[in-house]
């Protein structure tokens, strides 16, 4: 890119595709009750889970917005994870790229957040970040740290936050107004906790031993949180099945509420991750992988969705029916606590446009013609798309 391009601000183009939908999913109507009731837990039978629909993105989310980020050299990232604000959009460093802040109206590149590094105020691998933008800030926790990184909305970096315990792997929320901090983190055997509230400043207010959802030491595993509804809601990932739960962290009592497990009955319990959206409990089923001696990964992997309402449940496949019905893989990694987010390089939706527009015969004639029309925009010295939706409520 030449010296002129580098110092010009790209105008980026937002293109809205609308869908006419449904306030809840139209698709899991005539699917059956999976789950029942046990005081505020939901409990999925495994053994009843059996057809597969096909969900249009349309009857989960409003519009879809396409968002070009500037493609100055600056602002240049990689398909990273994505973190979503009301007028802003994090992308999260990796390999050297520190994270990046852009206008979420026009893609236009603000700044980056720290550094890479690790010195003061840098970081390596970052497992959690959240954007505070009504308090200016943008909090970002490594791995294994005892304090969650704190910036300001132009990068410039404020005093961290002291953490009462090491985060393996941790989640958190940061209630800046109060004061306050919740954190969760793999739940090692002899760790001081699962989960607990601190302050600001460092002082712990409560917490929760790891007790029978302890964990023997191991990276593989995973903490997953879903901050909706102003909760605080966490799923730990094993690679050994084991009977587990989505938990609610009640911070008024100091206890874990269990919100949705599974009922495996007679079958085998498999590996399995659960995840939560405002009005829907999702999951995976899959088999493990083995690729080397010491890494496994999964195969064969299901998923399936559980209206929290009226109980009924379906595996299921999610189409993005804005772009011709192209089919979304791993669906219930594709949102994050109100958006669905896809972070896409624009060669990779190139290719995927091309496909649908050559493979599927059923596009509306103004469909196909906005296809084509962002196809054809799509260049090689283009940043990387942001595709996002927000959930129906």
């Amino acid at each position: 890119m030449n010296q002129s391009l580098k110092m010009t601000i790209t105008v980026c183009i937002i293109l809205a595709f609308t869908v006419s939908g449904y306030s809840q999913i139209k698709s899991l109507a005539k699917s059956k009750q999976v789950a029942k009731k046990v005081n505020e837990l939901t409990v999925c039978d495994r053994t009843l889970l059996n057809e597969t629909i096909t969900i249009p993105l349309s009857e989960l989310t409003e519009e879809l917005q396409i968002l070009k980020l500037d493609d100055a050299d600056a602002a240049l990232v990689k398909e990273t994870n994505v973190e979503i604000s009301d007028n802003y959009i994090l992308v999260k460093g990796e390999q050297q790229i520190p994270y990046k802040l852009f206008d979420k109206k026009t893609g236009k590149f603000l700044n980056n957040i720290g550094a890479f590094g690790q010195g003061p105020n840098e970081y390596r691998n970052v497992y959690d970040q959240q954007i505070d933008e009504l308090n200016n800030r943008i909090y970002l926790l490594p791995w294994q740290t005892r304090k969650i990184l704190v910036y300001d909305l132009n990068g410039k970096a404020l005093d961290p936050i002291p953490l009462c315990n090491e985060a393996p792997k941790g989640k958190f929320n940061v209630d800046t107004k109060a004061g306050t901090v919740i954190v969760s983190v793999l739940p090692f055997t002899g760790a001081p906790a699962v989960v607990w509230q601190q302050t600001t400043d460092g002082k712990l207010l409560k917490s929760i031993a790891p007790g029978p959802i302890a964990l023997t030491p191991d990276f593989s595993n995973e903490v997953s949180a879903f901050k909706t509804n102003n909760n605080f809601d966490f799923f730990i990932f094993s690679f050994v099945p084991r009977a587990d739960s989505i938990y609610r962290y009640n911070t008024v009592q100091n206890k874990l509420i269990p919100l949705f497990t599974l009922d495996f009955k007679n079958r085998e319990r498999t590996i399995h991750f659960y995840s939560e959206l405002p009005n829907y409990f999702m999951g995976e089923f899959s088999e493990p992988k083995k690729i080397t001696e010491h890494l496994t990964t999964t195969q064969n992997n299901r998923f399936y969705i559980i209206d929290k309402n009226t109980l009924k449940g379906s595996f299921f496949k999610l189409e993005n029916d804005f772009l011709g019905n192209v089919e979304i893989t791993y669906p219930i990694f594709r949102f994050n606590d109100e958006y669905y987010v896809c972070n896409v390089d624009p060669g990779n939706l190139k290719d995927e446009l091309e496909k649908t527009l050559d493979t599927n015969k059923k596009l509306t004639t103004e469909l196909r013609a906005k296809l084509t029309k962002l196809k054809n925009s799509i260049t090689d010295n283009d940043n990387n798309y942001i595709l996002y939706a927000k959930l129906k409520k």
